[in-house]
């Protein structure tokens, strides 16, 4: 329990922004999802390959000539640019290069790759924004993590990661149902921590049901040591100084014992050491209600992926049996599966174990080689298909206690990459430049409750800048400014929400207009 509550606390003195009082939180609105799921792609991702952000006359010069990357289809001309439907405000419609043959999509032969047909298969396109052209503040893999994760281009968090603010902001409405706030299910290039919160923000890694046995199961056939020492009695909540929060929490002796230790020493030194106990009470307190939820036990009864299974879609047809697995060309080669990772997050969601879940997917982008662009190509848009189909499973189930309502309908994904990568340019002896290099600029994917479907908010140059976007500034003026990492978290923040005052990043923050939903 002890380790437990170090690793999540980190309490810090940001209680002057409002971030160590949840109870300060407003209602959302009805409408607001209350689940946030981010999937992060490691390496820097080229989204210009993905979504087509610019004119369709811009192609010629930032697209390299169509070809194929280890058998698969890449590159694209304007004539293979298609809307993926009709357009939504005065915004660019989420545009896309059609690989797929649209009599057969499942077709893999000739050409035709059904990579990006989820979008299409499944209905995605009014659920689905996508902001271009955002700056990371930096180029450097470490800095831009951290940047993407809370804002704030930096080598160490100066802000709570966007998860972590989120389950702050949840965790009043659902602290006694939902005992694992903020999960991390994989965490390459780096762990989102919740800086400053408290310490039921913070993550808990959630790996596999395997690894959590021993950490959260309190039965003695997975924990012997727990024989004798697990049974449990309601008792009245309470925080350090042993005041009544009106809820009820089942504990063990042990546990009740523990929890009435960390009030002794309130008032005996400065104030730092006062809001480290109380951080340590709200740790073990978690642990508590983690350990009686018997979350193993739940996940374990959970089907994480279930519709992809049993009404597989079509257009994999051709493709081996994993609904998040790819491969390129007609014989299977090259497979690629993200199975594990993308079935455990499906579980924590459905579960309703969680407010937050983190995980990344397993291929790095960070390639730096002259098959760069059609490795981002080819790998980036198929990933995109499995984004798609965890988009589809999560249309396809219905929100606990929401009639009417899908799991997409309560939860906002967020797909996003620490940065890019350069941009390919044509070369003046004839073909392309394909430099691959780190890049600054990125684009962030955003799907689910609340977002303003079918538009691409913001561009590029044709060198891969960002440029000016409509943005709310914090202060509540409008402005016309290229879009920040800042900028994509709150958007985030206010798609799930919270109210400008309810959170902090440094450096100043603005929402993106288009993005949110009205």
């Amino acid at each position: 329990m002890l380790k437990w509550a170090l690793g999540a606390g980190q309490v810090a003195l940001l209680d002057r922004f409002g971030l160590l009082r949840p109870g300060v939180a407003h209602a959302a609105p009805a409408d607001a999802p209350s689940r946030l799921c981010v999937i992060y792609v490691p390496g820097g991702f080229r989204p210009q390959y993905h979504f087509w952000p610019l004119e369709d006359a811009d192609v010629d010069q930032c697209v390299p000539a169509p070809g194929d990357f280890a058998g698969e289809p890449v590159f694209f001309r304007k004539e293979k640019l298609v809307d993926l439907a009709a357009p939504n405000g005065n915004y660019k419609p989420l545009r896309v290069f059609q690989s797929w043959d649209a009599a057969n999509p499942a077709n893999r032969a000739s050409g035709f790759s059904p990579a990006m047909y989820g979008f299409t298969h499944f209905g995605l396109a009014d659920q689905v924004a996508v902001l271009h052209g955002v700056d990371q503040g930096t180029a450097d893999h470490g800095s831009a993590f951290v940047s993407a994760m809370c804002g704030v281009a930096s080598p160490d968090f100066r802000a709570p990661a966007l998860h972590a603010v989120a389950a702050n902001f949840l965790h009043t409405k659902y602290a006694s149902t939902r005992p694992l706030p903020f999960v991390v299910v994989t965490s390459d290039r780096g762990t989102p921590v919740a800086q400053g919160l408290p310490s039921h923000a913070a993550p808990v890694r959630v790996p596999s049901i395997e690894a959590l046995a021993p950490q959260m199961s309190d039965d003695p056939t997975k924990n012997p040591w727990w024989s004798q020492l697990n049974v449990r009695v309601d008792r009245p909540e309470t925080n350090a100084k042993g005041e009544p929060l009106g809820s009820m929490l089942k504990t063990t002796a042990l546990e009740q014992h523990t929890l009435l230790q960390p009030g002794k020493y309130l008032g005996r030194s400065s104030a730092n050491v006062d809001g480290f106990l109380e951080g340590l009470h709200g740790s073990l307190r978690s642990v508590s209600r983690v350990l009686a939820a018997d979350v193993v036990s739940v996940l374990e009864a959970q089907k994480g992926t279930d519709a992809l299974i049993t009404n597989r879609p079509a257009y994999l047809a051709n493709y081996l049996n994993q609904p998040f697995s790819y491969s390129f060309g007609p014989a299977n080669f090259h497979m690629t599966t993200l199975e594990p990772r993308l079935d455990m997050a499906l579980r924590l969601l459905k579960s309703d174990l969680t407010s937050a879940v983190h995980v990344s997917l397993s291929l790095d982008f960070d390639t730096h080689s002259g098959l760069g662009h059609g490795f981002s190509c080819a790998h980036g848009r198929a990933q995109m298909d499995l984004v798609a189909r965890f988009l589809g499973e999560l249309k396809s189930t219905p929100a606990p206690g929401m009639p009417g309502k899908t799991m997409l309908d309560d939860t906002l994904v967020v797909v996003l990459s620490e940065f890019g990568r350069s941009w390919a340019s044509p070369s003046s002896a004839g073909g392309f430049n394909l430099p691959d290099d780190h890049h600054p600029y990125t684009s962030v994917l955003f799907a689910g409750g609340n977002v303003a479907g079918n538009r691409q908010v913001g561009s590029y140059d044709r060198r891969g800048f960002g440029v000016p976007a409509e943005l709310v500034e914090e202060n509540g003026q409008a402005s016309q400014r290229v879009p920040r990492s800042a900028d994509a978290v709150t958007t985030a923040m206010r798609i799930m929400g919270l109210e400008f005052n309810e959170f902090f990043i440094p450096g100043g923050y603005g929402e993106v207009v288009g993005v949110r939903r009205g």
